[in-house]
């Protein structure tokens, strides 16, 4: 709106705010002030207001949270009264304890079980451990141990588990009455070489079969060659007889092994070789 002075001089423009117009500010109007540009103290300070509150809340909720912690990692209620050791017979409960870093009188809450559990699993015997907490002062330590199935030749011997994983050296005095995987470099398995793991499976799939065979059991497994074109060999002790596998349908080929060495009889002793590479 305009508004002409009594002077006759030009008449003065004043900035109305939608704001102005529907609060009817007429005092603001009069002194021609922008409405819309004053500053709003009072939302201000109860804003401010509300954020002192809050950080007042904040800081006691911390300190009573501080407080809190510093009692139940030093209150005597707390205190590890029994450690519980569940494993097997390839690692003692001496060696868990050690690697675990848990003991009697240590404060529950002391220990990371996420740390306990990496320790532990350093082992080269465990497969997996796990850590528990049982309030107020009880702590469970489970261990599952691998599983021998058989040994590899890479320069030394070395086990090989469960699930083909080549996981320790054998050392002087331990058992090595398995099966042995060859024709795998050691540098191929630490490179993880395409179609090692393959090729691993392989062998302990023979290694298995031969472990529930009463024609040709385990015991007089010598080896097991594994070739990427050829596929698997299997050595039989004392005469060297080699059985051909190729790379498939192992159970269905050492069936037909089984019945052609119980036919043969006293005469399977002279055989040199037998190959199951072809349809029955």
């Amino acid at each position: 709106m305009r508004k002409a002075d009594q002077s006759g001089s030009r008449p003065k423009t004043v900035r109305i705010s939608r704001g102005a117009k529907r609060r009817g500010d007429t005092r603001a109007l009069a002194r021609g002030r922008d409405v819309s540009r004053a500053i709003p103290w009072r939302r201000i300070a109860r804003g401010l207001g509300v954020a002192a509150f809050c950080l007042l809340i904040g800081g006691t909720l911390g300190a009573a949270v501080k407080v809190g912690w510093t009692w139940v990692t030093t209150s005597p209620r707390f205190a590890v009264k029994t450690v519980v050791v569940r494993t097997g017979p390839k690692v003692a409960e001496r060696e868990v304890r050690m690697l675990a870093g848990v003991k009697e009188g240590d404060n529950i809450f002391s220990f990371r079980l996420a740390g306990c559990v990496e320790a532990i699993e350093i082992h080269p015997w465990v497969k997996r451990a796990s850590v528990m907490r049982e309030l107020p002062d009880r702590v469970v330590i489970d261990v599952v141990e691998r599983e021998a199935r058989a040994v590899i030749a890479l320069g030394a011997l070395y086990y090989v588990d469960q699930d083909g994983e080549v996981f320790k050296k054998a050392l002087p005095g331990e058992k090595l009455d398995f099966p042995t995987l060859t024709g795998i470099t050691l540098k191929e398995v630490v490179e993880r070489a395409p179609g090692v793991e393959g090729l691993i499976r392989q062998g302990l799939e023979l290694c298995g079969l031969a472990a529930k065979s009463a024609i040709l059991p385990a015991d007089e497994v010598s080896e097991v060659r594994l070739d990427r074109t050829f596929g698997a060999i299997l050595v039989r002790a004392g005469d060297g007889m080699r059985v051909r596998f190729g790379t498939g349908g192992f159970s269905e080929k050492w069936l037909r092994m089984e019945r052609s060495l119980a036919e043969l009889g006293p005469d399977a002793a002279k055989v040199a070789e037998l190959d199951l590479n072809y349809e029955s």
